[in-house]
């Protein structure tokens, strides 16, 4: 099964109240509701697209693919590329054990991979 994980993105990004994050960028209550809740089978492409411009993402990233639990899928599917199998962790959470050196260290990386 295709669908929109918008937990998955919104912990990785560290949005810890999704629902009002959404809604700050002018996506109904009903609306984050539902798609934090995964309760949505169809979604516009406008809907995709906003979600796409509010999490500074691609449709990839929204995406997560559940394959059919009858028969087996091959290795060679195009949709395992959208299969999740690891958890996402909120990179605060990463980052908290983390001693000043490393995250100076880490800032670096960051800053120069981003080119600020």
């Amino acid at each position: 099964m295709l669908q929109i994980n918008l937990q998955r993105v919104c912990t990785s990004r560290g949005i810890e109240k999704p629902v009002h994050y959404l809604q700050s960028h002018s996506i109904s209550l009903t609306t984050a509701n539902r798609a934090m809740k995964g309760k949505f089978e169809n979604f516009s492409m406008i809907t995709i697209e906003r979600f796409c411009l509010i999490f500074h993402c691609t449709p990839n990233d929204l995406l997560e693919w559940t394959p059919p639990s009858v028969g087996s899928v091959p290795e060679t599917e195009p949709l395992n590329t959208l299969r999740r199998l690891d958890k996402v962790a909120s990179v605060s959470q990463l980052l908290s054990g983390a001693s000043l050196e490393k995250l100076e260290r880490m800032e670096a990386i960051i800053r120069k991979e981003m080119e600020l």
